[in-house]
């Protein structure tokens, strides 16, 4: 799925939020399921950049965990931060979808 720059990426955003509410995800973890999810060509080039942008803010507790066979690997999960940050994202979206529905739901 294609979107325009800037509403992609903060639609993107929101989606990564989501997905660590709850639960410790790693980076492989969270690419397959956005790909899951619909955003084909949703790579780690991606994720990354929004990773480090909010781990800075704040959004994420993280913790290393060893693998048997390769280096440790980083798990997110939401911090209290980021889960207000999914809320304000949530309510945001829902005003946006309900006036976007307005508009196509309206008889010219």
């Amino acid at each position: 799925m294609a979107f325009d720059s800037q509403l992609g990426k903060g639609v993107l955003e929101g989606c990564i939020l989501k997905l660590l509410e709850g639960c410790f995800r790693y980076s492989g973890e969270i690419v397959m399921l956005m790909r899951e999810c619909g955003f084909a060509d949703f790579s780690e080039g991606t994720l990354y950049p929004m990773l480090l942008r909010l781990e800075k803010a704040g959004c994420f507790v993280t913790e290393k965990r060893a693998t048997s066979n390769s280096p440790p690997k980083k798990y997110y999960k939401l911090s209290a931060t980021g889960l207000e940050r999914l809320k304000t994202f949530e309510n945001m979206w829902n005003e946006l979808v309900g006036s976007v529905e307005k508009v196509f739901k309206r008889e010219n």
